[in-house]
């Protein structure tokens, strides 16, 4: 179940969230079982396995956390943590490793066929955050088996995040004082589905036609490939900003405050900017979880550089188990340490030179992120950088419209629309606006085929 499908926005969401605030102020104990009923349905709906697996994993965090909590030592945290991640390593990595050691000795074994449920990179990483939390004292008391399951399985973050930490899922959960702001929860749901359906759906038809050409074999124009790389660039951000603006919506609805997961990324002037704006919630995993504890910056130099290569390495290696991964991550790697040490002062030269910069190589790294593999980035990459066949491509001349919207709509246009909060008719002229769009976006949806969120693959 997606929170795109017709099923999830007409049929099951408006009952749930009337019934869960109804019981919301009188019963908060029956509010918390009518989010553990939908949890395990939107978890179940995927199959009885992917709700069985995570049954048993909030069962074994609970047991680690409770562990944790009662002796507070380094080394059962450490032998924990690494516990919590052996679900992870087994069901997405057993592959790759597997094909590793057949080309390092020459064996020929055959990977096993494991299904990897729903969720389990985001789900892992809340876990270790809980677990972490607790050791610090951050987590005021040991979560139950019962609230380890709601927070692990909480619907609206399960498949694509962003990641929350326990204290802020624990505040709304037992919110006594149980309010949301159903209009703007209500227009952020409205504006992701925009984003994603209407948006991100669309665009992923270009982006398509030339990765999946180029990985066929086939040839295309140097300009082609570009405006294709661009298409994707613009398809992840609507598809997973759009997933983050629904999330945050839902739980706005639930009485949660999910913090942002994006701040208009593509208005970066750096590539360190660019990730402070990009995937806010696992850019602070990473911070407070591994790049703090191994020293951070407050360091050697040498020490630094190996800190920040573990934290890129680790990043590319959590979105896939392939080889494109690990080389997009060493890339961002390689541009950031650039920056810190080498080009500085001079990305600050030109706020418009900087900002070229920025664009020009996430663009370029998103290649890796969206290729089959490896040899189909180095392919494509080439092409970006070659002399081209031909003119442009006809597909793409028909798309060019929807990409210059699409760069358009990136533009931090809330500071225009703070000019005009106080005005009656921007409010109708914009409601009236979301209607025509949403109506837009359910009607495509009923007459498009499945199209999952790119980040609930990882």
């Amino acid at each position: 179940m997606t929170f795109t499908s017709n099923l999830f926005l007409i049929g099951l969401l408006p009952f749930f969230v009337c019934l869960y605030n109804r019981v919301g102020n009188k019963k908060p104990a029956a509010r918390q079982v009518l989010l553990l009923l939908a949890n395990s349905l939107f978890i179940v709906w995927g199959g009885v396995g992917y709700l069985l697996f995570h049954c048993a994993f909030s069962i074994i965090i609970s047991l680690l956390a409770t562990i944790v909590y009662k002796i507070r030592n380094r080394l059962i945290l450490t032998f924990s943590v690494l516990l919590s991640v052996v679900p992870l390593v087994v069901t997405k990595y057993t592959a790759f490793i597997i094909n590793i050691i057949n080309s390092v000795t020459g064996f020929n074994a055959t990977a096993p066929s494991i299904v990897i449920p729903i969720g389990i990179s985001f789900v892992t990483f809340e876990a270790i955050s809980l677990l972490v939390d607790i050791f610090r004292g951050t987590v005021s008391r040991n979560p139950s088996l019962f609230n380890t399951y709601l927070y692990l399985s909480f619907f609206p973050t399960v498949t694509s995040g962003p990641i929350i930490r326990y204290d802020d899922f624990n505040n709304g959960l037992y919110n006594h004082h149980f309010s949301c702001d159903y209009m703007a929860s209500i227009e952020r749901i409205e504006i992701g589905l925009c984003k994603k359906v209407l948006i991100a759906d669309k665009i992923a038809i270009l982006a398509d036609y030339y990765f999946d050409g180029v990985a066929l074999g086939n040839n295309f124009s140097c300009v082609g490939l570009w405006i294709g790389s661009i298409a994707y660039s613009l398809q992840l951000y609507f598809d997973f900003s759009g997933y983050s603006d629904m999330a945050i919506g839902i739980g706005g609805l639930l009485g949660f405050n999910i913090s942002e997961n994006f701040n208009q990324p593509y208005q970066a002037c750096s590539i360190s900017d660019f990730w402070k704006r990009w995937h806010i919630s696992l850019t602070q995993w990473f911070r407070d979880y591994i790049y703090i504890p191994l020293g951070g910056n407050r360091c050697a130099k040498g020490r630094h550089i190996i800190n920040m290569l573990l934290v890129w390495l680790l990043t590319g290696i959590w979105h896939g188990a392939d080889w494109k991964y690990i080389f997009w991550g060493i890339g961002y790697f390689l541009l950031i340490v650039s920056e810190k040490y080498l080009v500085q002062k001079h990305i600050r030269v030109s706020k418009i030179i900087s900002h070229i910069y920025t664009l020009f190589f996430v663009n370029l790294l998103w290649v890796p992120f969206r290729a089959d593999n490896l040899s189909v980035t180095v392919n494509y990459i080439s092409g970006l950088f070659g002399k081209g066949i031909g003119n442009i491509e006809a597909k793409a001349v028909r798309f060019i419209p929807l990409i210059v919207l699409a760069i358009i709509l990136c533009f931090p246009w809330n500071k225009l629309f703070r000019i005009f909060r106080d005005s009656r008719w921007f409010y109708i002229l914009k409601g009236v606006t979301l209607i025509i769009l949403v109506c837009l976006a359910i009607c495509a949806t009923v007459n498009s085929s499945y199209a999952p969120y790119i980040y609930g693959n990882f």
